[in-house]
């Protein structure tokens, strides 16, 4: 199922994608996607796609679609399996079924408007009663999934996500041409995410203030990523900054921009107070970027010791390792060498092998 395939490419998109992409090679014409009507990045691939008949604008119209009108194309196609990436299943089908599950963010109000919350909450919790198999994208969120519904124990296996190749270290002209397009003319600290409560972005804020004042560092601090919810704070903290004129917001940055973006900062930090996985911090390694991020949920795991780790909670924290990587050329470059390799034990071509594992499990 690619409903997700739309949009800004990020976060549950961006896994969606990778993995058909990855899938396609070993399945083919095999692998039917079942698609919404907006442009999906997948016309270059040899797989079968099935569109929906009607325009589903919102979550209640794709339900709708998802619920009622693709379990009976499913029924026709007679699968081995069906793999939904993305929290929700069909109820009605008879077939075999794997679903992927992120993070459990779904049952925590604070963190999704009420009716994605409402949405999400009840009809994940049916997909995860129904699997045969349900994917967890690390360790943290299947620890997290069986002790809130141990019924799923047994039933639930870890398959990672990756880094696609694009994300390496960049020439230093694709570099300069990111730079010019959005007048970045300091040196900078990265963050790439969606804005929205659980990034911890006014927290970053406050830090890179405090951070700039003990160092006297010349670095901007430039963000990118689509809007989500609840940034009020956000906006507060960039207007009461003392370095206000040092915080530049870029917006959603297309694909083909991010690999300049990541390996033109000095740093990237990534303090989330919760992933189920967390990507970003991988791709900036990937690029040979230093990685400021969290100590908490899955982010350890993945990250590994290629880069620093801080009490996201704790704002001194974060400034103590902003400053030190603003500074500190000698951790840098450790952190610069030791990133690609942690990254490159992430990649999508493995992903999509464990991922047909499953698939085989599932299918009997």
């Amino acid at each position: 199922m690619g409903r997700s395939l739309r949009g800004q490419y990020s976060g549950v998109v961006r896994y969606t994608y990778d993995l058909v992409r990855a899938l396609a090679p070993q399945l083919g014409d095999r692998l039917t996607v079942f698609l919404t009507r907006a442009s999906d990045g997948l016309d270059d691939l040899r797989v079968r796609r099935i569109r929906a008949p009607f325009p589903t604008p919102n979550e209640y119209a794709r339900a709708l679609w998802e619920q009622t009108i693709v379990p009976l194309q499913v029924a026709r196609l007679a699968p081995q399996v069906y793999h939904s990436p993305n929290y929700i299943l069909p109820l009605g089908l008879r077939c075999p079924t794997v679903v992927t599950v992120h993070d459990l963010a779904f049952l925590d109000r604070s963190v999704h408007r009420l009716r994605s919350h409402l949405y999400l909450s009840v009809l994940t919790r049916l997909a995860i009663q129904k699997a045969t198999r349900i994917i967890c994208v690390s360790a943290y969120t299947r620890d997290r999934l069986v002790e809130r519904f141990p019924q799923a124990r047994g039933r639930t296996r870890v398959v990672g996500e990756g880094v696609d190749e694009r994300f390496r270290r960049a020439p230093p002209d694709a570099i300069d041409r990111f730079r010019r397009r959005h007048g970045i003319d300091r040196p900078y600290v990265l963050f790439v995410g969606t804005m929205e409560p659980r990034k911890n972005l006014a927290r970053l804020i406050r830090a890179f203030g405090r951070a700039v004042d003990s160092t006297g560092s010349p670095h901007t601090l430039v963000i990118a990523g689509g809007l989500g919810w609840k940034n009020a704070d956000v906006q507060a903290a960039r207007r009461m900054s003392a370095v206000a004129e040092r915080i530049q917001v870029l917006g959603y940055l297309p694909d083909d921009e991010l690999p300049a973006a990541l390996s033109g900062a000095d740093l990237f930090a990534y303090p989330s107070l919760a992933e189920g996985f967390g990507l970003p911090p991988l791709e900036a390694m990937a690029c040979g970027t230093p990685v400021l991020t969290s100590n908490v949920t899955s982010l350890p795991a993945v990250v590994g010791d290629a880069a620093l780790m801080v009490d996201p909670l704790d704002e001194t924290a974060i400034v103590a390792g902003l400053a030190s990587l603003m500074v500190d050329g000698e951790t840098r470059q450790r952190l610069a060498e030791a990133g690609p390799r942690r990254a490159a034990r992430f990649r999508w071509p493995v992903v999509a092998q464990e991922t047909l594992a499953v698939y085989a499990e599932a299918a009997g």
